[in-house]
């Protein structure tokens, strides 16, 4: 789903649905779940409904999670009604083309959502790491130092630096050239961009609602 700038943009605008003490945590937290490219794990593991569930979210960084995960569910909603000439079926049937774009659009919305927040200070929580699936910790230290790399001290992101953390996390990916080249085609495409960059205040305003009608108004 969304990549981590956009994960902490959005964690940092949910911040007041929480009563936070440790920043840190509630940070790290929010990228937590994608530590699985790193580590291995199943998603089934890192990402579920369950997450989102009130009682889940009992300390900062189960917090985080949680934020994750209500912003990849919040993305994909929103992703199917924005786009439908684009994505007209499930992501778990997608074919490589599809699969593609969808990589070349999150990176542009990425690339905007620096923009709008201190990054580099969420930047600074990431030193702190926890392993709730019993992980090596070594690997979610290295999966946050990837993401740090990434951003620190960068006003722009530049689209071959983003292809270039996919191929830190995933070795054996031959696709690089093909999402560079995908998101170059669409950020040629001015109402494509106008498109993308309408993604996250979509997300934002309709997120409750998109949660509560998955969890049946627990949330």
């Amino acid at each position: 789903m969304p990549l981590e700038a956009t994960h902490l943009r959005f964690a940092l605008d949910l911040q007041t649905q929480y009563c936070i003490k440790d920043i840190r945590k509630y940070l790290s937290g929010a990228i937590y779940p994608d530590s699985r490219y790193a580590t291995g794990l199943d998603k089934t593991i890192t990402h579920d409904d369950k997450f989102l569930l009130p009682e889940f979210a009992d300390t900062d960084f189960k917090k985080g999670w949680q934020t994750h995960q209500i912003c990849d569910l919040t993305y994909d909603n929103v992703r199917k009604k924005l786009f439908p000439d684009i994505f007209p079926v499930d992501y778990a049937s997608y074919n490589e083309s599809e699969w593609i774009k969808f990589t070349a659009m999150k990176i542009i919305q990425d690339m905007d959502d620096i923009h709008f927040f201190d990054l580099q200070s969420s930047l600074n929580c990431l030193d702190y790491a926890d392993n709730p699936n019993g992980e090596a910790i070594s690997e979610i230290k290295r999966y946050n130092q990837i993401i740090i790399d990434l951003y620190r001290d960068k006003k722009v992101i530049t689209l071959t630096e983003h292809v270039k953390m996919w191929l830190l996390l995933k070795p054996g990916i031959s696709l690089g050239k093909k999402i560079q080249d995908k998101a170059e085609e669409f950020l040629n495409n001015p109402e494509m961009v106008r498109r993308i960059k309408a993604i996250y205040q979509e997300m934002m305003a309709s997120y409750s609602e998109i949660v509560r009608h998955r969890l049946l108004d627990k949330f």
